[in-house]
């Protein structure tokens, strides 16, 4: 009996001391999920417009459980879920790192940028929507430790690199986005052995990418030819062009004892043909002559035409014709050394970036503005001009809007984050735009097949 209550004695004793050291545990764990959402907030909404209700109140001890954030939901007191979609969100992910509880996280159609390595150690992750956003950089191998991943949605941004054969080793997933990015290399062979590694991937899309090599038709079938469009590389089964050298690189084979020890032309041929050219030859000889020729006469041709056009000039003097005052600010501009890398600017239209939508062959607005530029046409929205940066390789087409535009920044840059994500085969891809107070300009890819006008109707 003394036992016995010896040991009720214990058991009480447990009961009343342990709640108060998870207790302490567990407010470190909120008050770090906490401060890391505040990280966030103060790095993707500097005005703090956004996010407004995510204060803290002096009166208790507040957290953002407590204090019901937007898009914050928890379970125990830790943050499990963070859903902040189409907020215009600016900045980096990495404030995220601590938030080890998290298990959804949907961010998609905002302007995050930075890499997606800030969420490897988010290791409880199941649903990540981070589609339609500025992320770069490459998918590192070490996604492999989200082993609980069910749906990861990483299309439409910018990412680079080779798609990580890790992917594969995520048992539990079943949906793959990467489509609309910058993807490279082949298509892990791993997938194609989905039944033999146990892969539950049940929808897959990697379409508009720069992916090569040969598609398998298991993966064809399984997802349809349309999860793999828009990636000029690769090839197979119809649909698809059939394989040859050019379009798989990694099949030809460099070793020369690969090479064939005989020569393909017979040997009797070679006899009498010695020391004469095969009539083929001769034809593909004087075909590459003339059309290195033509070549050679176009460029003397456009090149002398292009110094005496009379309506070659500077962009930035073309665009100060109308106004006089703009003179004086595109000197303003040419001295502010900014590194055009985009993003923002403060309410009055001073902050003089260029702001990127795709960052490959980004340039300074002080290069637009040297650029020698030639007048395309006038429409209702504005002129547009074609214009040459001094690097002799980038043409791009600038549209000036017109000055009646009332439109305010934050319209303004609403309206250019619709343009600026559109990714279609048929639509001109928006490269970057300019706000200021006193002008408006679009920098689009530059086509240079003629306009609309012209393609409709023919030369007038």
């Amino acid at each position: 009996m003394e036992i016995f209550l010896l040991f009720l004695l214990n058991l009480l004793v447990f009961v009343l001391l342990t709640p108060s050291s998870l207790s302490f545990s567990s407010t470190a764990d909120v008050d770090s999920d906490t401060a890391a959402l505040s990280l966030f907030r103060s790095q993707t909404d500097t005005h703090g417009i956004l996010l407004s209700n995510w204060t803290l109140s002096s009166l208790s001890h507040s957290t953002a459980c407590s204090a019901s954030w937007t898009g914050v939901n928890c379970t125990n007191n830790r943050v499990t879920s963070l859903s902040l979609p189409s907020l215009n969100l600016r900045g980096p992910l990495h404030a995220l790192t601590p938030l080890d509880q998290l298990r959804i996280l949907d961010l998609r159609n905002n302007r995050l940028n930075g890499t997606v390595s800030p969420l490897l150690n988010c290791t409880n992750l199941k649903l990540v929507y981070l589609s339609s956003n500025d992320l770069s950089g490459i998918i590192p191998s070490d996604i492999k430790f989200l082993t609980r991943l069910l749906r990861i949605d990483l299309s439409d941004n910018n990412l680079e690199g080779s798609i990580p054969d890790e992917f594969t080793k995520l048992r539990r997933l079943l949906t793959l986005k990467l489509q609309n990015n910058q993807l490279s290399g082949y298509i892990p062979p791993s997938f194609a052995n989905a039944n033999i590694n146990n892969i539950n991937i049940m929808q897959l899309n990697v379409s508009n990418n720069e992916l090569y090599g040969h598609l398998p038709d298991n993966l064809a079938q399984k997802f349809g030819y349309n999860s793999f469009a828009g990636n000029k590389g690769l090839c197979g089964s119809s649909p698809l062009l059939p394989c040859s050298v050019n379009m798989t690189p990694a099949t030809v084979q460099s070793n020369p004892s690969s090479l064939p020890t005989t020569s393909v032309i017979d040997e009797n041929k070679n006899k009498t043909t010695h020391g004469r050219l095969h009539p083929g030859v001769i034809v593909a000889i004087v075909i590459a002559n003339s059309v290195l020729i033509v070549l050679i006469v176009s460029f003397l041709v456009a090149y002398y035409c292009g110094k005496r056009s009379s309506v070659s000039s500077k962009i930035g003097s073309e665009i100060g014709k109308s106004r006089s005052s703009y003179g004086s600010e595109s000197r303003v501009y040419a001295n502010n050394n900014n590194n055009g890398s985009g993003g923002g600017g403060d309410s009055d239209g001073n902050n003089n970036k260029l702001v990127f939508y795709d960052k490959k062959k980004r340039f300074e607005l002080e290069d637009l503005l040297r650029a020698s530029a030639e007048m395309l046409g006038k429409g209702g929205l504005g002129t547009v001009y074609r214009a040459v940066l001094d690097d002799g390789c980038t043409v791009v087409a600038v549209k000036r809007l017109k000055d009646a535009n009332p439109c305010g920044r934050k319209e303004f840059e609403q309206y250019m984050d619709v343009i600026g994500k559109a990714k279609h085969l048929n639509v001109v891809k928006l490269r970057a735009y300019y706000f200021a107070k006193e002008e408006k300009l679009l920098v689009y890819d530059y086509l240079p097949n003629g306009s609309l006008h012209l393609l409709l109707h023919g030369t007038p």
